[in-house]
């Protein structure tokens, strides 16, 4: 018995006396960076079972009070096209929608953005974009990545 309370106190003096540097270091994180990674979602387009578009976007009206006070619907998005020279949305021809409904303005955001620099996912390849939506009803919201060809995909929030 004495033997076993020994070793348990030896145990807990070194893991007392141990250096703070651990695991959860690797884990802090600002408020708004946790929540932008909470309120990201991802998708795909396939053609071929082959990745062509990768598409994130982030709720922005979940992040801040400010925004989701205003009348817009706020999205920062990053979209990858794998096969392509130009990674600009314009000139591969695709477009926002959400709930069927055209945004009201797409802005390219760059890398080094101070605003949105917590939220950004580190993509290298891709571009940043802040798409603007006026105010929507209803509480689930659809947001599309859609091209004149056809190929589309959706990301589902809620508001």
């Amino acid at each position: 018995m004495y033997k076993i309370l020994f070793l348990l106190i030896v145990s807990l003096f070194f893991i007392s006396c141990s250096s703070k540097n651990n695991a959860f270091k690797y884990f802090e994180k600002d408020e708004i960076e946790t929540k932008g990674i909470q309120y990201t979602k991802k998708t795909d387009i396939l053609k071929d079972n082959e990745v062509k578009v990768i598409f994130w976007a982030t709720y922005l009206n979940k992040i801040d009070k400010e925004i989701s006070n205003s009348n817009e619907e706020l999205f920062l998005v990053s979209v990858y096209f794998a096969d392509k020279e130009s990674q600009d949305i314009f000139e591969n021809n695709y477009s926002f929608l959400l709930n069927g409904i055209d945004a009201i303005s797409t802005q390219k955001v760059e890398k080094d953005n101070e605003n949105f620099k917590s939220l950004m996912l580190k993509n290298n390849w891709g571009n940043y974009y802040l798409v603007k939506f006026i105010a929507q009803d209803s509480y689930n919201l659809t947001l599309k990545l859609k091209n004149q060809s056809s190929s589309s995909a959706q990301l589902n929030f809620e508001k």
